[in-house]
């Protein structure tokens, strides 16, 4: 009996291993400006945000614990990150073809971030993802911006990126109430802050085996979202059609059975947008 257990078990494992595409390493770097640096005038060429070097180390953090845990086997390179002044146009454009993961957070508009110095950005047309980056984030606003976006320039081997449509505030820690005790009779104190989203999209996608799209949608919509009055349009874009004779659809591309090469916009290979409206959004 205990052979036959341990034969099943065996064939399990097997079947396991040969689904299974989980990638032999992973890199990511970010980008987070918190403060952007003074004008001619000595003010604040843009608005100061207080969150954005949290949100990118929570990021990175939860991607390093989740693999550790999950995927023994895959290899976590050591992050790179840039900071306010060190997030310059020069530099994003140079660094973001070697790293899996590229995360930028700070201001945004249609087709575009906001670098450092005084009144630099990365437009569409100026940066084409490719080399070794699948995957892109953007948290910031509007990049996406329905009817106004052209997000075709971007895509050079990126599979997918990840942003918003509408604007998007982060809101630090925040305490909220919820029902807690026997039957629920009681109001508990809970603390809850923007990085979560972060924290969570690497934790669903990792740990729980989510799609991409599904772990970046729940971690949004439970964090930004959920008990705040807030509304708030996350999307994605993403290639979709065949890759090597199976369907490929970006939004549902899994970290365990990743494609872990280029993907070209081709036949083969459209583009596609995939978003999800929380609330009533500002545009």
């Amino acid at each position: 009996m205990k052979k036959i257990i341990f034969f099943f078990m065996f064939i399990c494992i097997l079947a396991n291993a040969k689904d299974s595409n989980a990638p032999s390493s992973f890199s990511i770097i970010t980008f987070a400006i918190n403060h952007y640096g003074l004008n001619s005038r000595g003010e604040p060429w843009q608005t100061n945000i207080d969150t954005p070097i949290e949100n990118a180390n929570t990021l990175v953090n939860s991607f390093k614990d989740n693999i550790t845990k999950n995927y023994p086997s895959t290899s976590f390179k050591t992050p790179k990150q840039y900071t306010d002044a060190g997030v310059t146009k020069a530099t994003f454009i140079r660094e973001t073809d070697n790293y899996n993961f590229v995360y930028y957070d700070g201001h945004g508009g249609v087709d575009r971030i906001t670098m450092c110095p005084n009144n630099e950005r990365v437009w569409n047309n100026d940066k084409a993802f490719g080399g070794k980056t699948y995957w892109v984030m953007f948290s910031a606003c509007q990049v996406f911006k329905k009817d106004e976006m052209n997000p075709f320039p971007w895509f050079n081997g990126v599979h997918s990126i990840l942003g918003y449509s509408s604007s998007v505030t982060d809101y630090g820690t925040e305490k909220y109430k919820v029902k807690c005790g026997l039957f629920n009779l009681f109001s508990c104190s809970r603390t809850r802050k923007s990085s979560y989203v972060q924290r969570d999209f690497a934790t669903n996608w990792i740990k729980d085996k989510q799609t991409i799209w599904e772990s970046y949608k729940n971690a949004v919509y439970k964090w930004l979202v959920q008990g705040r009055d807030y509304g708030v349009e996350p999307i994605m874009v993403h290639l979709f059609g065949t890759v090597d004779g199976k369907h490929f659809d970006g939004s549902k591309e899994t970290f365990e059975n990743s494609i872990q090469k280029p993907l070209y916009r081709n036949s083969n290979l459209k583009l596609y947008k995939t978003r999800c409206t929380f609330g009533t959004p500002e545009y």
